[in-house]
């Protein structure tokens, strides 16, 4: 029994020593490579570089968003030296904040804070402090500017404007470094690095300082809104949405509750109302009046405004009574001194007598509510209603007083303030496409809207005297008021567009200079504005007394001139 217990000990030995000997082979030879990257693999790291985002720069080269260090500061001692604090006290430009900064380090033992370079520099020095340093997104300090430029996130990511349309340029390529570490993880020595390439410097054709004196404008009514400022060849010099945001509230990491508090705000600052589609009102008749100049319209035809119209169904019977703004009517009016004062009555007639499927077709031939494609990703498109749309979104057939409501930019249609501004420059251009752009210029290839030369000149007539043409309620420009002693010589075409209910009126005024050769359109949206008479013409006026004092005066002769500005960072 002994020797048989002895034999089992000893095969379970042999077997033992046989499988030690096969795993050494195994481990030295047959599989060393494999082994042998792992323990390499274990001993690396891979630390990716990332590249420095390149700058966004308005036209005049203020930049308005770059990428900068951001410094955080831990304090190692209870009572920070008082040369520490007179040192740091110094270096700021603005005492009061360095004196917060000092205070909320004392009282909560670190601090996160952008500091001057040589400030974070000497800071080192001090062994009371830790001083770390990452790179964040600053943006400039204008709201104006929010929505164009966008935000990048603390992980990285691009949101919105510019910053998303052209994060492929802007973020560059990122780097690697090779490192050895000890068992610890503690690096033991550099094996290898490949540099980060940096992103591209872009600038874009936004004026900062004119879409900040625009958002000042609009914000001082109290009402959110919208203005696009656009050049004839497309270039645009503001697209100002308000309220605004602070596009830096992202970039450190904004807190859950903050974000609830933007997101849910009633106000919608995140929006971006110039690309956002709303009620146009009586700035939509131009429209009108180019497809009935188009469709042969003889424009001389008066009507007798009265005040009301009432349509009547094929047996003579009343079924709507639809009343124009001006309650004692306008007397006999043809298509210009229609569009001059917003007669409502007018163009009721003019639409029905066009109908409906003719104002659709030539709304999607001139791709009026369509969107511009501009290079931002936000923007949303118009609505064009005909009755095929009603029968499928709403389940029900159309009548003519919805054509009679879509004749005078009310009912089911909508446009945002952009498309109405590419709209109004074509206009301007007498039929030439105008594609806007912020970053990359584009060309059209659409055919030239065909209206006879004396119809763009009844047009563009009609335009100004809404400026400049004066006299009683029933004769005068519906702008006249707002744009009495302009210097300029301009056209535009007010609205003012109903909700519904009770609420209140959009206000809206749109419209182009200098007449003669146009250069820029000036599109203006408040929102709950009232009478497009009033805010929207005012603030499009000053809008122009801007453009004529920092533009065209400086120098006329080279057209669009740069603004000779510091940066407002």
């Amino acid at each position: 029994m002994k020797i048989k217990r002895f034999d089992l000990f000893f095969v379970l030995f042999i077997l033992t020593v046989g499988l030690f000997i096969y795993k050494l082979y195994d481990y030295q030879i047959v599989s060393s490579d494999k082994y042998a990257a792992q323990v390499e693999s274990i001993s690396h790291r891979s630390i990716s570089l990332l590249p420095q985002r390149g700058m966004i720069l308005d036209r005049n080269g203020i930049p308005l968003a770059w990428d900068a260090p951001y410094y955080n500061i831990e304090k190692r001692v209870v009572f920070l030296p008082d040369d520490l604090k007179r040192m740091t006290i110094d270096a700021f430009d603005d005492k009061q904040k360095a004196e917060t900064l000092i205070k909320n380090l004392e009282m909560f033992g670190s601090v996160e804070a952008s500091l001057p370079a040589a400030l974070a520099e000497r800071l080192n020095d001090f062994p009371e402090l830790e001083v770390s340093e990452r790179v964040i997104r600053y943006y400039q300090n204008n709201p104006g500017v929010a929505h164009v430029v966008g935000y990048i996130k603390a992980d990285g990511e691009p949101v919105m404007g510019i910053e998303k349309q052209y994060n492929d340029l802007l973020r560059g390529t990122p780097g690697e470094q090779l490192i050895r570490v000890d068992a610890l993880g503690r690096q033991i020595s550099l094996e290898g690095e490949r540099p980060p390439v940096g992103g591209k410097d872009l600038t874009i054709t936004i004026d900062s300082q004119m879409s900040k004196y625009i958002y000042e404008l609009i914000n001082e009514t109290g009402k959110s809104g919208a203005a696009v400022v656009m050049t004839t060849s497309g270039e645009i010099l503001a697209l100002v949405s308000v309220p605004g945001f602070e596009n830096m509230s992202f970039t450190k990491g904004i807190s859950n509750r903050d974000w609830e508090r933007l997101n849910l705000d009633p106000s919608r600052p995140l929006v971006n109302r110039a690309l956002t589609p709303f009620t146009p009102g009586s700035v939509i008749k131009p429209f009108i009046a180019m497809i009935a100049l188009a469709e042969g319209k003889d424009a001389t035809e008066q009507i007798d405004c009265r005040g009301s119209f009432q349509y009547k169904d094929s047996q003579g019977i009343v079924q709507g009574v639809y009343r124009d703004w001006n309650l004692y009517g306008h007397g006999m009016t043809d298509l210009s001194k229609a569009i001059t004062v917003s007669c409502n009555v007018y163009f009721y007639q003019l639409g029905l007598e066009l109908g409906i499927d003719t104002i659709s077709n030539y709304a999607e031939i001139w791709d009026v509510f369509e969107p511009t494609n501009i290079d931002l990703p936000e923007e949303s498109t118009g609505l064009m209603p005909c009755p095929s749309w009603k029968q499928e979104k709403l389940e029900e057939n159309w009548f003519p007083g919805d054509t009679i409501q879509i004749s005078i930019g009310q009912g089911y249609l909508s446009i945002t303030p952009l498309q109405l501004a590419k709209m109004t420059g074509e206009i301007a251009t007498k039929g030439r496409e105008i594609l806007p752009y912020i970053g990359t210029e584009r060309v059209s290839d659409r055919a030239v809207i065909e209206l006879g030369e004396s119809d763009w000149n009844l047009l563009t007539e009609a335009l100004r005297n809404v400026i400049s043409k004066g006299g009683g309620a029933a004769e005068a420009g519906t702008a006249y008021s707002a744009f009495r002693n302009f210097e300029g010589t301009a056209a535009g075409k007010t609205g003012t567009a109903e909700q519904g209910g009770s609420k209140p009126t959009h206000s809206w005024f749109t419209g182009f200079m200098p007449l003669e050769e146009p250069e820029i359109v000036v599109t203006v949206f408040v929102h709950e504005g009232g009478y497009g008479s009033g805010l929207a013409s005012q603030i499009s006026r000053k809008i122009m007394d801007y453009y004529l004092q920092e533009y065209m005066q400086q120098n006329h002769s080279t057209g669009l001139t740069k603004l000779s500005s510091s940066p407002d960072l």
